[in-house]
């Protein structure tokens, strides 16, 4: 008897490498249908984003009252800097402490 019951006439080890190819030819198959599915999953996936911003906008707008159309659609003036009032006179003096503290330390280090 021979591979699966049955009698064959070819020895052992050509029965294997048939069976090898024959394995290896269905992992390229399954191989190519999974790459295919998951490019076109990519592509439906693109699809479903634009549709999800298409009906988030939808209830933006009704949410808003319409307002949010009569916005525009990006800004492009850059915002101004602002520093908290008195915050630059209050640095300027920690810092001239900050120096004269470490000169002193300096000058101790030396002597």
């Amino acid at each position: 008897m021979g591979l699966f019951g049955r009698t064959h006439e070819k020895p052992p080890k050509d029965l294997i490498n048939e069976w090898s190819l024959k394995i290896r030819k269905e992992m390229r198959v399954i191989d190519r249908q999974i790459r295919e599915d998951t490019f076109e999953s990519m592509e439906d996936g693109e699809e479903m984003e634009e549709e999800a911003e298409e009906e988030v906008d939808k209830i933006l707008f009704e949410i808003t009252a319409g307002a949010l159309g009569k916005a525009p659609s990006k800004v492009t003036d850059a915002l101004p800097e602002m520093e908290p009032a008195g915050a630059t006179a209050a640095s300027e003096d920690e810092s001239e402490e900050d120096i004269e503290e470490m000169q002193s330390r300096l000058a101790a280090l030396r002597s």
